[in-house]
């Protein structure tokens, strides 16, 4: 199987509730076989880690259960790398706000800051 997406992200303070509806919304998730080793979801103190690298990641879902849980408090970021379509979307959480921008992978070093 060839790695078509790479995903990765953080986002704190994370509740409990945040943690189960992402553990839920990743239940689709297909990941490369050599990838299955990398928790798919981690909690470090505050902080929840998404990795992923594989075939599907379930975009929709997550950024829905982001925007359903995100408060003024929340950093953090997540970024997807289509390795097909050859592109980067980099989702912050701005108040309470989930924002998203796109820039080809041939690009993405031309932008400080994204």
């Amino acid at each position: 199987m060839s790695i078509e997406l790479k995903v990765y992200g953080h986002i704190y303070p994370a509740s409990l509730d945040l943690e189960h509806d992402l553990q839920k919304a990743l239940e689709q998730a297909i990941q490369d076989e050599i990838s299955n080793d990398v928790p798919l979801l981690e909690r470090d103190n505050d902080i929840i880690r998404i990795s992923f690298e594989g075939i599907y990641f379930p975009i929709d879902d997550v950024v829905e259960v982001l925007e359903k849980h995100l408060t003024p408090q929340h950093q953090g970021k997540l970024d997807v790398l289509d390795l097909y379509e050859w592109t980067l979307t980099r989702y912050t959480f701005v108040q309470c706000k989930l924002q998203s921008n796109q820039r080809s992978l041939n690009h993405v070093l031309d932008y400080s800051g994204f």
